[in-house]
């Protein structure tokens, strides 16, 4: 049988012990190998798993669109993704193109009918857990902020001077006004997209995504 395998990396794991690219390579040719699985590949990405907009999830994916593999091998479901949503889709999109999902670390095989359920099980838990961290994370940030406490770089809508935190007068007022158009019922993107047109700067010179404007209105 001919697969493909994926692995990846987000840039913060690089260096930890047991998720590294080579790592994981290796586990996956093993594997293969005491199967007698055809290893035509292995892809890889260096980022987060927010979304499956990675190039090497999309060169493993247009293997099985091709119909060259019959099932995609990765290490660890959340290399995959932490999305319920996203595993959804990609399990149905796998099916589509009848190829299977084989992940070493939880021994799935979603071939079969127990495989599919211990996937969904495993992919809310991944959900859960990268939610729960992303709330601990805002509690903390929402704290340094009432403290007027600086956390890495500053936020939009605030300057670090000296290690405290001050408002920045005219990216509080564009946050309002964001926020104003937002009860009005526009979108992210909408939002973006007039504060580009407008040409007003991201917090460090950058343009705006619907990304950026649903986190900072979110934080704020």
């Amino acid at each position: 049988m001919r697969v493909i395998g994926y692995i990846r990396v987000s840039t913060d794991e690089q260096s930890s012990e047991g998720v590294s690219l080579e790592a994981q390579r290796e586990r996956i040719a093993a594997y293969c190998l005491s199967k007698g699985w055809d290893l035509l590949g292995v892809e890889s990405d260096v980022m987060s798993a927010k979304d499956c907009h990675r190039p090497g999830l999309q060169a493993a994916l247009e293997a099985v669109r091709s119909g060259r593999v019959a099932a995609l091998v990765v290490y660890k479901l959340d290399r995959l993704s932490r999305s319920v949503v996203d595993m959804n889709n990609l399990v149905t999109f796998l099916d589509k193109h009848s190829a299977s999902l084989v992940s070493l670390n939880e021994n799935i095989d979603a071939t079969t009918a127990m495989g599919r359920a211990m996937l969904s099980m495993v992919a809310v838990f991944s959900q859960l857990e990268r939610e729960t961290i992303g709330e601990r994370t805002k509690e903390a940030m929402r704290y340094l902020k009432a403290q007027r406490r600086a956390y890495s770089r500053p936020v939009y809508g605030y300057d670090n001077v000296d290690g405290q935190l001050y408002e920045n007068e005219d990216e509080q007022a564009i946050i309002e006004h964001s926020r104003k158009r937002r009860e009005c019922g526009e979108t992210y993107e909408q939002i973006a997209t007039g504060l580009n047109d407008a040409g007003i700067p991201g917090k460090r010179g950058g343009t705006w995504t619907a990304m950026t404007v649903r986190r900072i209105l979110i934080s704020s």
